[in-house]
């Protein structure tokens, strides 16, 4: 009886093991992030596996600091990569006006790499009298 209490446990502790996320590949992604052809001054970008296209893993959340962003940065961990929802939200400062919500998909590679982003001034708030304030 012993015997298979401790094969049960072996085999539960196994499981859950299996069940944590690190074996998913995380990878680096860094760029610069414009609106209006302008630098997004302060705000971060999301990258969401697309599971609408059976992609899954870890998302990742990189900080925007003055036109430019990194998965690395402020104890970052990457991301999946592969099919990813991105959504960019743009600041004008920490605590300051919103100057752009943009959500798009694209295919990303599964490795560590670049990617530039240019939020068009659609993505604006309808409140913004003066998107040239940034």
């Amino acid at each position: 009886m012993r015997a298979w209490v401790g094969i049960i446990g072996m085999l539960a502790a196994g499981l859950l093991a299996g069940c944590g996320d690190s074996g998913s590949k995380r990878v680096r992604l860094s760029g610069t992030v414009n609106f209006d052809g302008k630098p997004i001054p302060y705000g971060e970008v999301v990258l969401t596996p697309d599971a609408a296209k059976q992609n899954s893993g870890p998302q990742g959340i990189a900080p925007i600091r003055d036109g430019k962003f990194d998965t690395d940065a402020d104890d970052g961990k990457g991301f999946a990569g592969g099919p990813t929802v991105v959504r960019v939200n743009g600041m004008t400062g920490p605590g300051g006006k919103t100057l752009c919500e943009y959500e798009y998909e694209v295919e990303l590679p599964r490795e560590n790499g670049t990617l530039n982003i240019e939020v068009p001034k659609t993505a604006g708030p309808r409140a913004a009298k003066n998107p040239d304030d940034i």
